[in-house]
């Protein structure tokens, strides 16, 4: 059991990993393709390895921003819940931590995703990219929110393929398991639809990534 836990963990860090190195490597190559020059899978995972460290530290910072928000947010809805033991008063104090929170939540992710491209296109250490998203990102919240738009088609479609090709074989494993048995079924669709799901999570990285790194880039004029 504990050989399972610590290969799960390690599986679960290894893919972290990667998902900074990989983030890395597209704002790079993204940067490049607007320029029409090209970026080897060497170079990419070059670029990539040299700023997953700055990456990683923005990730856990604002990590840290998000949980601390929510904590804040959620403390004076439970005391209005504990204090008034429910009904009006904490539906009133619900709905005004999401009409605070909401905003400010969906600011702190643009305001990582434009610090992400600052690190990576500027190479900038953490705090100093962090600043400067701020700045970057002030009287552009319009922007920002086209760019979350955006990328939210994106994945809408993305996942919309997926489903298209999914659930096809999604059926055809239904109507095969009275042939196959239940457990081959089960062994058989995860070995299907595991390579399918890393590809899709794969294009929503790529999407994502792309459009906040053409939108960032199309702003400064690069």
């Amino acid at each position: 059991m504990l050989l399972l836990v610590l290969v799960g963990f390690a599986v679960v860090v290894g893919f972290f990993l990667l998902k900074l190195v990989s983030t890395g490597a597209l704002i790079e190559g993204v940067k490049r393709a607007r320029r029409n020059a090209s970026l080897t899978v060497r170079e990419g995972f070059r670029e990539g390895w040299a700023h997953w460290g700055v990456l990683l530290r923005l990730a856990l910072l604002f990590l840290v921003a998000n949980l601390a928000s929510v904590a804040l947010l959620a403390a004076p809805v439970a005391l209005v819940g504990r204090l008034s033991g429910g009904g009006p008063a904490l539906f009133a104090a619900a709905a005004l931590a999401v009409v605070v929170g909401v905003p400010w939540l969906v600011t702190l992710y643009m305001w990582q995703a434009f610090a992400e491209r600052i690190a990576v296109l500027e190479n900038r250490h953490a705090m100093d990219a962090i600043r400067k998203a701020r700045l970057f990102l002030h009287g552009r919240l319009r922007l920002g929110l086209k760019l979350l738009v955006a990328s939210f088609l994106g994945v809408l479609f993305v996942g919309v393929l997926a489903l298209a090709v999914g659930a096809p074989v999604v059926a055809l494993l239904v109507a095969s398991s009275a042939l196959w048995g239940g457990l081959a079924s089960v062994a058989l669709g995860v070995l299907t639809l595991l390579p399918v799901f890393f590809i899709v999570v794969s294009m929503i990285g790529i999407v994502t990534s792309s459009v906040w790194t053409i939108g960032y880039l199309t702003e400064v004029g690069s």
